[in-house]
Parts: structure tokens; sequence; C-alpha cells
């Protein structure tokens, strides 16, 4: 009896800090993204971990909205018939989508090859009938959606790196391809 009244008093914790945790997200999503643009995202791109022959995170390339600058953002591209799905799990609170709903189109950098993609929209993850139903009802909750874009050409290569990676790299530390050596400070808020 008292192991039943342990389980039950461990699954109601569980539900309570769930559900906390659900009503601080949807209160500030943004929550840990400064700490994911600032350490996380430079990171994988300067190890080229991003885009990369064998990896699953691709490269984003997008324009900003009001800054015109040039940007790159790892994201987990998933392939569908007419291109890619990709998650956004603050919704219409990235700035990355944002830019690429803004401008109408991106390029992606996955596999070492270079995606043109277009016609992005944003839909609410429990419109997506590809995820399984438990994860359209964990993702619907927490507001995450995804990009979908349509592909319009493809070709082998990297994205070239950012002018801020051009210029901080001496010769012998340029990358031979793509923002494989990206420096820390040169990746600007892309969440």
């Amino acid at each position: 009896m008292r192991r039943i009244v342990s389980i039950a008093a461990a699954a109601a914790a569980f539900i309570g800090v769930a559900a906390g945790a659900v009503i601080v997200w949807r209160r500030n999503p943004r929550i840990g993204s400064a700490f994911v643009n600032t350490v996380v995202n430079p990171r994988l791109l300067r190890r080229g971990l991003a885009g990369g022959a064998v990896s699953e995170i691709g490269t984003l390339e997008h324009v900003g909205r009001s800054s015109g600058i040039r940007r790159l953002t790892p994201v987990h591209p998933q392939p569908t018939p007419e291109g890619f799905r990709i998650i956004v799990p603050l919704g219409p609170h990235s700035q990355w989508a944002r830019n690429v709903l803004a401008a109408g189109h991106c390029r992606l950098q996955l596999h070492d090859v270079v995606y043109d993609l277009d016609e992005p929209k944003m839909i609410p993850a429990s419109d997506v009938s590809a995820l399984p139903p438990v994860m359209r009802g964990v993702m619907a909750p927490l507001g995450f959606q995804y990009l979908t874009l349509r592909t319009f050409g493809a070709g082998p290569g990297a994205l070239a790196p950012t002018p801020e990676v051009a210029d901080a790299a001496t010769p012998a530390e340029a990358p031979a391809l793509g923002a494989s050596a990206v420096p820390e400070n040169a990746f600007v808020r892309a969440i």
C-alpha cells in the first residue's frame, strides 16, 4: 500500500512540476534563449557540427528584417516531399523564423548540400500529421510551431562564412568550407 501511495505522490509531483514548467514557458518562451544564442549556437557553427556530412543539424542562412544582416542559425530540419519542415520552439517569438517569413526565402546547408527554399509557412505542431499524437499533445500547449519550406534548388557546397568570420580568421584559421570556424562573438541573436 505504501508503495502505491509513493508512486501516486511521485506522479502528482511530476505532473505539478510539468504544469508549472508549461506555465513558465507560456509566459516567457524566450527563457534560456540568451544561453543558446551566446554559447550553444556559436559552438555548433564554429566546430562545423551544423550542416556537415553526417550531422542532423543544418545551418539556415537568412537576412535580418530590419538590419539586413546575413545570419547563420543551426536548425533541425526534417525532409518532406515538398522540401523541409523545421521545428520552431519559440513559435512567433523566434527571430530567425520571422526573418525567413518576412523575406519569403532562405538557404539551408545540410549534409554538404545547399538547398534554396521559399514559400515559408508557420503551422502549429498540432497540425503536423507526421508527428505522433503524443508529440503533438506535448508541443501544442507549449506553443511549438513548424516552419514549412519548399525546395526550389539544391547543389553540393557549403554556406560562406559571415563577414565577421572572414575578418576575424587569420589565413591559418580560415575554414575550408562554410561556417565551421565561426568565432563566438560573430553569431548574433538567432532564436
